[in-house]
């Protein structure tokens, strides 16, 4: 990987409201050669893995990046920029309450799926195989080789005399970053300190999210044979088409008598909770597409929940996130941050307390030469 030679005098700090709002900022220093083309290693601590594709998005869109910005979302707008080879590293920090994956370092390869023509990868995590994203490397072409390293910091929120050791994380990121001067992009998003599950309270009358988690569930597969993985991924993608089918003829028709196709006991789920909403509800107060995005965010386990006390949050920003940057063996190239408050990840009454504890900490650890940019405050400056 070639080193950028150039550097900023400031290190520019873009404080975004949705997450995938970072991705021009972060593509505007490779166009400026402050960070290399290909090959950077990525930082991201966040209360969700964000490592999701768009699924029926061509994998060519990459290399048209205004097509691109408005085909991504909150959830799936850093594996594009893998795949188009930006990243290769990619550190997920994630405080405990996140289960999506477990601690450690494997390896695998994104590319063009070869039928598709969408992005698709290798790695056997349950997160990707529930997403229908993973299959077999022969099946790809144009592939990648990607490294995705994931620590738990903060133990003591759960686990009151665990301590972190960032000894042991700060050699783990020099693996990343064996030297000194090699660029690399710091995110953070906010409801890393605290977070909400904003489908939680939907449709309370009837207990919806509830229904939803039997209605999306997913097994989690106990082998890890290949062929295994792509007939479950396989299974697991027939059951999101099957639902979202159902959800769209809600959206369109406000009821599903124009379905003439086969009933299928997920069928008769639908209609009960048709059947339960409207009962209870205006259908002018029926979101049915929501309502299916909602149910697309379960599959073994459900969003990540913790609101975090004032006291903790003190605790993680000026204890856990300062000695997390301590462990950083230079100062990042860029930092982006994500609000998430809009949506409802990052609670609205904490979110200004987290910023301000973050950029303070920010500011402590690279020195007076930061120039943040509120870009949430002006959204001209997105793309």
């Amino acid at each position: 990987m070639s080193i950028a030679q150039k550097i900023f005098k400031k290190t520019p700090v873009y404080v975004v409201e949705s997450h995938n709002e970072v991705l021009p900022f972060i593509y505007r220093c490779i166009g400026s050669k402050h960070l290399p083309f290909e090959g950077n290693t990525f930082i991201h601590l966040d209360s969700h893995p964000d490592m999701l594709v768009p699924k029926d998005m061509n994998a060519d869109t990459v290399w048209k990046k205004e097509e691109l910005f408005d085909e991504i979302s909150i959830e799936n707008w850093m594996l594009p920029a893998a795949y188009a080879g930006h990243f290769s590293n990619l550190v997920w920090v994630k405080p405990p309450w996140a289960h999506q994956m477990t601690d450690g370092i494997r390896t695998f390869f994104i590319g063009k799926h070869k039928e598709s023509r969408t992005i698709r990868l290798t790695c056997p995590e349950p997160y990707f195989v529930s997403e229908a994203l993973f299959c077999l490397p022969e099946e790809l072409e144009n592939t990648r080789e990607v490294t995705l390293c994931v620590i738990t910091v903060g133990k003591f929120i759960t686990e009151p005399n665990q301590k972190d050791d960032f000894g042991s994380i700060a050699s783990t990121l020099r693996k990343f970053l064996p030297e000194k001067d090699m660029p690399y992009i710091l995110d953070v998003d906010l409801d890393f300190f605290s977070t909400k599950n904003p489908f939680h309270g939907m449709y309370e009358r009837v207990n919806l999210y509830n229904k939803l988690v039997k209605l999306y569930e997913f097994k989690r597969p106990s082998s890890h044979d290949p062929e295994i993985l792509k007939e479950v991924s396989a299974a697991r993608a027939a059951q999101l088409e099957e639902l979202e089918g159902y959800f769209l003829l809600l959206d369109q028709s406000r009821n599903l008598d124009d379905y003439d196709g086969p009933v299928t006991p997920r069928l008769d789920a639908v209609r009960d909770l048709y059947n339960e909403l409207t009962r209870e509800y205006k259908d002018s107060e029926i979101d049915w597409l929501l309502i299916h995005n909602a149910g697309s965010t379960i599959d073994d386990t459900e969003l990540p929940y913790h609101i975090t006390s004032k006291v903790d949050l003190d605790r993680l920003i000026e204890g856990t996130f300062k000695s997390f940057l301590n462990a950083l063996p230079a100062p990042p190239t860029i930092v982006t941050i994500a609000r998430s408050c809009v949506d409802e990840y990052c609670p609205e009454e904490d979110v200004e307390q987290i910023q301000a504890g973050v950029l303070d900490e920010l500011r402590q650890r690279i020195g007076s030469e930061v120039n943040v940019r509120l870009v949430y405050q002006d959204d001209r400056e997105i793309h």
